[in-house]
Parts: structure tokens; C-alpha cells; sequence
């Protein structure tokens, strides 16, 4: 029989989504699970914390209770769905200090005051290791709900913010001076719920999902979940600011190929693509860090593929980050069921 470390995260739960098999309303493999809830559906995620793969040095205690909230809210965002609570289990070695679980306990709280929902409850236990889990509940109108199928060809891509603050922070943190400023871009990140609700009300985005481990594998998983190509316009993806001067091999890794930025990527209908735009811009001003980017456009055959001026068309890989694979550095938080 093969180990994980043979298969990879996505395969491994590919053989999971054959023995969970039945009760949900809109298949497996989705940001988030849902359950049936009147006219509405009640949206669930869970992701986990661990001491190997997502804790960077030099990083607060504060700064991962913030980030174990932020990365369950994402998948939120990504279905559209208005959060409701976060239930939390903290497993953690006897001889941790009191204070350490009160900083994550404040850097929860501070997460969730922030996002409009409590802390309502969870466990804790000790472990030989530190791994933090949280679970997410929103909810959205059945009608309403963003999946990660759902594109038709034709649709254009949309990609809130902007990429490669991960990959930059990633590969700051060997600097000691760079170091906190690191572990904040990497922890501190700020899941897109309003957009996705905005996306969600708009009635105009086919698809929908958040970019927890590299653009090139979202979209593939989105791809795939569609049964479309996608063509993505290198030139067209806002970049970091930290990412100026960069060449081209670095700036593909750290923003396509490198996962973290917990941004939304979206599919809209053409026809709706100007009025979606404008709205948006309406109800988020001028601020730089909340634009909403056209990087793309939805094929209906051709496989995936990155164009630039410079370098023409290229096929997408379907590389990033992926748990159980060979570690690399600091990793990303998946959504796997």
C-alpha cells in the first residue's frame, strides 16, 4: 500500500470522497460542506494549525490565533455565505506557557470581533505537538451559493487584491530585520468575506474559490470542477509591491506558483462582467488593496494556459503548495473536503 507521502494531499483525498459518499447537497470537493437549512444552506469548513507547516519564525502567538480564524473565514467567503460562528479545539504540549494560549486566544477573538462573529466554543487537549483546529459555520440562500463548479466557457476571470505577499514573506524570513513584517503578511492575512458576499448577491459569478495553496493549482481544482480551460493573462495579475524588480522566473513562482495570499478568484458572466465592475467599484472606492482585477477568460477545451506578452502562451501547471509532499518551507492551510 502507498504511504501518503507517495500520493499527495489531493490524491489522498480523492480515496476519502469515495467512502464519503452521500448527504451532501452539492457534492464533496467545495470550499466548504453545506447542510440544508430551509431556504437556505448552512455552509461548514474546518482547517487545522500545526507547529511543522505553519509557523514561521519569529511569529506571535497572537498572530496564529488570528490566522486559525482568517483561513476558516476564507472558505467562508468563498461560498458567498454570511459567517455565523467559530468553534475552535487546541491541542497543545503540557509545558506550554499559560500566556502563549492567551495570546492565541486574543488573537482569535480579535479575528472574529473583526468579521462581525464570536468564538462560541471548542475544546482543548494536550498533545505531544501543537496542532490548532477551527470550524467555521456560515450560511447563504440556497440560489446563491458559490461553488467551485459552475464556470462556462466564455466567462471571465476576476481575482480580488493582489499576488505574491506570500511568496515575498516566505522568503523574507531569512532576514532577521524582515523577519516580523514576514510572519504578519504570512498570519495576518484578511479573508474576503465582503467580496464574497458581494459576489454571492451579484447573481453574476458562476464559480468561486480562495487561493489557499497558488493560483496554478485553484485554477486547475476549478478547472476540473467545471469541465472548461482557463487562460490567465500573466500580465494582468496585480502584484505585491515587494515583488518590484523582480525577473520573470521569480515573480511566476511567488505569484502563481506559491500559496498563501488567501485571495478570491471568480468567474463571471460576460455579459455582466461591466456592471459587476463598476458596482464594485462603488462599494469600494479607490483603495488599492481591495481592487478587483479582469486576469482572464474561460475556454471551452485547450487545457490551462498562461499567456504574457513576453513569454506567449505556456501551459498552467498545476503546481503550489500540497500537504504530504516533500516540505519545503512554510505551507498553506487546504480545504480538502
Amino acid at each position: 500500500m502507498p504511504a501518503l507521502k507517495d500520493l499527495g494531499e489531493r490524491a489522498v483525498v480523492d480515496q476519502l470522497k469515495k467512502i464519503f459518499d452521500r448527504g451532501h447537497p452539492v457534492g464533496l470537493g467545495h470550499d466548504c460542506g453545506v447542510v440544508e437549512w430551509g431556504e437556505d444552506y448552512l455552509v461548514i469548513t474546518t482547517d487545522a494549525v500545526s507547529a511543522r507547516t505553519h509557523v514561521p519564525p519569529g511569529a506571535t502567538p497572537q498572530q496564529l490565533g488570528w490566522y486559525l480564524v482568517a483561513i476558516n473565514l476564507s472558505d467562508i467567503a468563498a461560498a458567498g455565505a454570511y459567517p455565523l460562528g467559530v468553534v475552535a479545539a487546541l491541542a497543545v504540549p503540557r509545558d506550554t506557557e499559560l500566556d502563549f494560549v492567551k495570546g492565541l486566544a486574543r488573537g482569535m477573538e480579535d479575528c472574529a470581533r473583526q468579521f462581525g462573529v464570536a468564538i462560541v466554543g471548542g475544546d482543548t487537549k494536550e498533545s505531544e505537538t501543537m496542532t490548532l483546529v477551527a470550524t467555521a459555520v456560515g450560511k447563504v440562500p440556497k440560489k446563491r451559493i458559490l461553488l467551485r463548479s459552475g464556470a462556462k466557457p466564455e466567462d471571465i476571470v476576476v481575482l480580488t487584491g493582489d499576488l505574491g505577499r506570500a511568496g515575498w514573506a516566505s522568503r523574507a524570513l531569512v532576514n532577521p530585520e524582515q523577519r516580523p513584517q514576514a510572519a504578519d503578511l504570512l498570519l495576518r492575512i484578511f479573508p474576503r468575506v465582503q467580496e464574497g458576499i458581494f459576489f454571492s448577491e451579484s447573481g453574476v459569478v458562476t464559480s468561486c474559490m480562495d487561493i489557499s495553496d497558488g493560483l496554478g493549482t485553484t485554477i486547475h481544482q476549478l478547472s476540473d470542477a467545471s469541465k472548461v480551460s482557463f487562460v490567465i493573462d500573466f500580465d494582468a495579475i496585480p502584484l505585491y509591491k515587494g515583488l518590484q524588480g523582480e525577473g520573470r522566473g521569480a515573480l511566476e513562482d511567488l505569484t502563481i506558483y506559491y500559496g498563501g495570499d488567501y485571495e478570491l478568484v471568480a468567474t463571471v458572466r460576460p455579459d455582466a462582467l461591466g456592471p459587476l465592475l463598476e458596482k464594485y467599484r462603488q462599494a469600494k472606492g479607490k483603495e488599492e488593496i481591495h481592487k478587483l482585477t479582469v486576469i482572464g477568460k474561460v475556454e471551452a477545451k485547450g487545457g490551462n494556459r498562461l499567456y504574457s506578452k513576453i513569454g506567449g502562451t505556456v501551459p498552467l501547471e498545476s503546481r503550489g503548495w500540497e500537504h504530504f509532499r516533500t516540505f519545503s518551507g512554510f505551507g498553506t492551510s487546504t480545504k480538502t473536503l
